[in-house]
């Protein structure tokens, strides 16, 4: 008999299960609720709790055990105390109870019996099977209004031959501005010297322009050895080099880039420390942490067994060894996967 099973399903129907000698487990209704940090919808539930003075007992759990298990009232209440009794030696040995499907119990530091609810479980009826959701904000489009066309009245005949006449003076006089223009340039680059505006004559005869023939005289060599030029096949860069031996005009030569010097000694690897873990879930059983991450797997996580902390094995969604890629994984998996996940530094 798991006794964590049966205390679960009458939670569905009743807000209070009373286990006899140990405490009694409390459910209060809360509404679906918005969480604008993480962006998601919860759907409405039952609240869990833990109430350890109420240890009476009410004879509901000791009922149901005796009807699965086909045993009379007195037995029952027998089983019960005896997993009550392992749950109480449990915790005064490993100083934790994890409960599947109910939660965790744990001393601290005064020694006083706490209780951590398992917040994927909803004990609410109404709501089974209903999972959070995204929140995506609704953007309402932007309506633009449609252009209005005015329709202008045709113009009288007698203002579109103004206009018409109008045009044609511009034309007019941008072609002569035009025309003013080129004969100014031809003018003065045909003398190079200031324009004489009196002897302007655009369409007029021109003067024809005489070939001067360069005066420089050409740089020969006369001793000039064609051995004697030789690119050394040392060295590297842009370096000039006299043509005909020293004194003789030099030549610009690039050689090349430097050559790259292979470095006889060993190149450390660098090797990349996981620091920072996404925990997603801990687990007091080998066994059920090993399922989680074959389930975490197979929804295309890299899942890590990182320890065993307190008798609790801790499963990681993922290890990176800088602060920033860690945050945003967390942040990624409390959207979609784990919403109770933290960071675990170590």
């Amino acid at each position: 008999m798991v006794l964590e099973r049966t205390i679960h399903d009458l939670l569905y129907g009743h807000d209070c299960v009373i286990v006899p000698g140990f405490g009694g487990f409390l459910t209060h209704y809360r509404n679906a609720r918005l969480d604008l940090r993480q962006r998601m919808i919860s759907p409405p539930g039952k609240d869990l709790s833990f109430n350890r003075n109420l240890v009476r007992n009410d004879g509901l759990l000791a009922d149901r055990v005796a009807h699965l298990d086909g045993l009379g009232l007195a037995q029952a209440n027998s089983s019960i105390e005896a997993i009550v009794q392992a749950w109480r030696q449990r915790l005064d040995v490993e100083g934790r109870l994890e409960l599947v499907q109910l939660g965790t119990f744990f001393l601290d530091a005064e020694r006083n019996l706490q209780f951590e609810p398992d917040r994927h479980v909803n004990h609410l009826k109404d709501a089974y099977g209903l999972r959070p959701v995204a929140a995506v904000p609704l953007i309402k489009p932007v309506v633009v209004p449609a252009p209005k066309v005015l329709e202008l009245p045709p113009l009288p005949a007698e203002e579109v031959r103004e206009e018409r006449r109008s045009n044609v003076l511009w034309a007019a006089a941008a072609f002569t501005a035009l025309l003013f223009a080129a004969g100014t340039w031809v003018m003065v680059g045909r003398t190079g010297e200031q324009a004489q505006w009196s002897g302007l004559n655009v369409f007029g005869p021109q003067e024809d322009v005489v070939y001067v023939p360069r005066t420089e005289q050409l740089v020969v060599l006369e001793n000039a050895d064609p051995e004697a030029f030789v690119v050394p096949d040392t060295g590297y860069g842009v370096q000039a080099f006299p043509v005909a031996g020293d004194g003789s005009p030099e030549v610009v030569v690039d050689l090349g880039p430097a050559p790259v010097v292979a470095e006889s000694t060993a190149v450390a690897v660098r090797t990349e420390v996981m620091h920072y873990h996404v925990i997603g879930g801990c687990f007091s059983m080998k066994e059920n942490a090993d399922h989680y991450i074959a389930e975490l797997a197979s929804k295309g996580f890299s899942p890590v067994l990182v320890d065993r902390k307190g008798g609790l094995y801790r499963v990681a969604l993922g290890s990176y060894p800088q602060k920033g890629m860690a945050l945003e994984a967390l942040s990624a998996a409390r959207q979609q996967q784990a919403p109770e996940a933290w960071l675990l530094v170590k």
